[in-house]
């Protein structure tokens, strides 16, 4: 939230803004989130300001002074930017539909072409190799562009128009396609990695050695017209349609977005499950054996009644799982880590040594089969991994919570293309 006594300062006009920043060129001003809606602010000096998320919709920023200032996020809907300076500014996310730039606006290149974009300012949509990443190109229209090669890292294309467009190789890994047009769009060898497809229009989409890893398919709108390498039809049609009871024995369902489906009594006998996300599924009465579920996410499963035997669980993600009691916990360590960003932060089970929260404890060496003593620190041992156990479990819950509360998917943080005043 932004600085009050800031936001109050700002409101009092640009010369006593100016005036009081040339004083204490020291504090950098925090005027995150701040309603800035329009006031007339020509001139004004917000260099290396925070104004992350702020709503500087119909604000007049002529000749502004913006450098090296965060704006991620920010709200330029019919600002007024010509001939302001934005050089080095964080310009991620920012809603730049129908603000005004002229040639003296200074800002970056990769900037400007989102500008252009979102406003239809350009006069033809070759866009081979163009870097749009992290930019909010919600609504755009690129019906039929040329976007082979195209950067587009977690750029925010919701309800954008890719219809016929070619994105041959192109890196849209973490991109928000949820409610796209992807009619007739073709994929062939991009990277779709932790992609959002939710309510994206794919008939006659061509996905074919696309790479899907981690994308989530849920609700995208596939047909008969659809275009995708089986394996991911396959999860795709298991993320829809449920797979409970079915016979996925010997599957390969690696590195699949599979969170929250239904797999009760599912026979998934041999299958590939490694590095898969399963968290919060339904396992109950599943048949597990000899699966490789090695490094796959299973976060909030029970696998209390699920068949494991012969499973492989080397580097399983997840604490809070309900493992069989004939599991042991001995065989694997726990350890409480944070995820890369773009991957939900989990507990994570760990089998390096280094790593060990709870370590397997040597069993004394006492040749004597009756040896009472033996047996007493044998019980004290025991009686001590499984305290340590339940503590790490109900405290790495709580840490899981409040880092998942930082770190949300673009499903829930879905930018407002007009902020409320």
């Amino acid at each position: 939230m932004a600085n009050q006594d800031h936001l109050a300062l700002i409101k009092e006009g640009v010369a006593v803004w100016n005036e009081w920043y040339q004083k204490n060129k020291r504090i950098i001003p925090d005027l995150a989130q701040a309603n800035l809606n329009g006031l007339n602010l020509r001139g004004i000096n917000l260099q290396k300001a925070n104004l992350n998320h702020a709503n500087l919709s119909n604000t007049d920023l002529t000749e502004a002074q913006l450098a090296d200032s965060d704006l991620e996020g920010a709200n330029f809907l019919a600002a007024n930017l010509e001939h302001a300076n934005l050089k080095g500014a964080n310009l991620d996310y920012v809603i730049f539909s129908q603000a005004k730039l002229n040639e003296k606006t200074i800002i970056s290149t990769n900037s400007r072409n989102v500008w252009e974009i979102v406003n239809q300012k350009v006069r033809n949509k070759n866009f081979n190799g163009i870097d749009l990443r992290n930019s909010n190109l919600f609504r755009a229209n690129l019906s039929k562009a040329d976007l082979s090669h195209a950067k587009l890292e977690n750029a925010n294309l919701n309800s954008a128009n890719l219809n016929n467009a070619y994105l041959f190789k192109a890196n849209l890994t973490g991109a928000n396609l949820q409610n796209a047009d992807l009619r007739n769009a073709y994929f062939s060898q991009a990277n779709l990695t932790k992609a959002y497809f939710s309510g994206a229009s794919c008939c006659g989409t061509y996905f074919k050695d696309a790479q899907l890893k981690l994308a989530n398919l849920k609700r995208a709108k596939f047909s008969r017209k659809t275009m995708i390498d089986l394996k991911w039809h396959f999860v795709w049609d298991i993320v829809n349609r449920g797979a409970a009871k079915k016979d996925l024995s010997g599957i390969d369902l690696s590195h699949a977005n599979l969170q929250g489906v239904d797999f009760a009594e599912a026979n998934l006998q041999g299958a590939n499950l490694s590095h898969a996300i399963l968290s919060h599924s339904n396992l109950d009465l599943a048949n597990l054996t000899n699966t490789d579920l090695g490094g796959a996410n299973i976060v909030g499963v029970d696998l209390n009644r699920a068949n494991i035997k012969g499973a492989k669980l080397k580097s399983v993600i997840g604490l809070n799982t309900k493992l069989p009691i004939t599991v042991k916990p001995t065989n694997t360590s726990l350890m409480v880590k944070e995820r890369p960003t773009t991957v939900a932060p989990t507990s994570i089970i760990s089998t390096q040594k280094e790593d060990t929260v709870i370590e397997n404890q040597d069993k004394p060496k006492n040749k004597k089969k009756n040896n009472i003593f033996g047996f007493l620190l044998l019980g004290l041992v025991a009686s001590g991994i499984a305290g340590c156990y339940v503590y790490l479990n109900q405290n790495s819950e709580f840490s899981w919570q409040k880092i998942s509360q930082r770190l949300q998917p673009w499903k829930y943080k879905l930018e407002q293309l007009i902020p409320v005043n």
